[in-house]
C-alpha cells in the first residue's frame, strides 16, 4: 500500500495583488501568491474551499488586531504532487 502526503494550506487572505511582504506586516498573503509558489514547486492545486471566508474582513489590519482576531478572511487549499 502506497501512502502519499496531501499538503493543505490554511492562511489569512491579503488584498488581491498584495506583495508577499504583507506576510511580515499584517501576517496575510494573497492566495494567488501561495498557489503560484506551491505550483512552481511541482504541486497541483486539487481544491480550494470558501469555508473560512469573511468578506467583511479589513485586509489592512493585522491578523492579531483585537477586532479581526479569529474572524479573518482565510483560504483553504489542497494540493497533490503528480507521480
Amino acid at each position: 500500500m502506497k501512502i502519499s502526503a496531501v499538503p493543505g494550506i490554511v492562511d489569512h487572505n491579503a488584498a488581491p495583488g498584495s506583495p508577499s511582504t504583507t506576510g511580515g506586516t499584517t501576517h496575510r498573503i494573497d492566495v494567488h501568491t501561495v498557489v503560484s509558489e506551491v505550483e512552481a514547486a511541482g504541486f497541483v492545486l486539487d481544491e480550494r474551499s470558501d469555508l473560512l471566508r469573511n468578506i467583511d474582513d479589513d485586509y489592512e489590519k493585522t491578523v492579531f488586531d483585537p477586532t479581526t482576531r479569529g474572524v479573518t478572511d482565510r483560504f483553504v487549499l489542497r494540493f497533490h504532487k503528480p507521480e
